[in-house]
């Protein structure tokens, strides 16, 4: 069973090139649509890790960031923070390679 990660980033081609990487990775991408609540998505798929664009909700990010870690994530899920600056490399020593493809 390949490893899910869920993606929230507001730019277009910054999310199409990481989960374009990804899939190369053999991980299984998820991406909600704007009806799909982030929260009910990382509270019930069987996700090994979000990555969220710290863009994504301006100011807010930082407190969007903390409840979705205290309030929903399971222990182990991975909570990854990216920005304009973080490269491709970054991205997946963030991730590790312990998770399962």
């Amino acid at each position: 069973m390949k490893s899910k990660i869920l993606i929230l980033d507001n730019k277009v081609f910054s999310l199409n090139k990481i989960s374009n990487f990804l899939k190369q990775k053999q991980f299984e991408v998820l991406k909600p649509t704007e009806t799909q609540s982030v929260f009910n998505i990382a509270s019930k798929a069987n996700i090994h890790a979000v990555i969220v664009d710290l863009r994504l909700f301006g100011a807010r990010s930082n407190v969007f960031v903390q409840n979705l870690r205290e309030n929903v994530l399971l222990d182990h899920v991975k909570l990854i923070t990216i920005s304009d600056r973080t490269s491709t490399r970054d991205l997946l020593d963030k991730i590790g390679m312990t998770l399962s493809c």
